[in-house]
């Protein structure tokens, strides 16, 4: 069988692999197959379109996947150590289990992924830290409550309004002001990340949202410590919920 991989954005054929499959499997074990096909000759699937594609334990280490669409592919159990991700769509990938030892995810797209219990040593998360840190040092006053809330479950980065909201809707609901007054944009680094966290989703729950929830806790709680704010005094002297009714 044949089967072509072709560019996300204009529909080129990027390269056409051949292999042994049974007509009847589904696109995405077709696709799966032809990626693997793709990697054993070096090639370069850039921009490909390789959304549901069945990867699950497949050696994807070294592969350059740049802005490649994985949209809702299965990756669990995947070898991605050292994978060029940078601008890639995993939008509702399975990643659960998978080596993600320094690949490079900068401004991946990670709405909904599930991340639970990947493994990320050395992978550049750098610009999502970097970006959350920029919206922390704007609103050095919010970080305990943001901390709070991360704790709690009461993050949703799926909406900028309401109770449990993003990390920019968070800030704006401690500072009691409408999320316009803040700075924000969907597609800045931070604000992708807390895409994985839903309502509910606390650090370290066994799910792509409590790794998403324990990472970014890990760098608010870092910011604090840099910064000399002093969480516990800071969330001490906040009054209860009872209080602020």
């Amino acid at each position: 069988m044949k089967f072509e991989i072709k560019n996300r954005w204009n529909g080129s054929v990027i390269f056409e692999a051949e292999f042994k499959c049974t007509a009847d499997a589904s696109e995405g074990i077709k696709l799966g197959l032809a990626v693997k096909v793709a990697l054993k000759a070096r090639a370069n699937l850039t921009d490909a379109y390789l959304a549901g594609a069945n990867l699950a334990r497949a050696n994807l280490a070294d592969a350059n996947l740049a802005g490649a669409n994985l949209a809702r592919a299965n990756l669990a159990d995947a070898n991605l150590t050292g994978a060029n991700l940078a601008h890639a769509n995993l939008a509702d990938a399975n990643l659960t289990d998978a080596n993600l030892t320094g690949a490079y995810l900068a401004d991946a797209y990670l709405a909904r992924a599930n991340l639970a219990r990947a493994n990320l040593t050395d992978a550049n998360l750098r610009t999502f830290k970097a970006d959350m840190w920029l919206t922390l040092a704007q609103n050095r006053s919010e970080v305990p409550g943001l901390i709070q809330a991360l704790r709690d479950g009461r993050v949703d980065g799926s909406v900028y309004d309401g109770e449990c909201a993003c990390l920019v809707g968070t800030v704006a609901n401690l500072r009691g002001v409408d999320v316009g007054e803040i700075e924000h944009d969907p597609d800045h680094p931070a604000e992708r990340w807390f895409l994985m966290i839903n309502k509910g989703d606390k650090p370290g729950d066994d799910t792509g949202g409590g790794f998403a929830a324990k990472k970014a806790l890990e760098w608010a709680e870092e910011f604090a410590t840099l910064h000399g704010i002093d969480i516990d005094s800071a969330l001490s002297s906040e009054p209860s919920e009872g209080e602020r009714e």
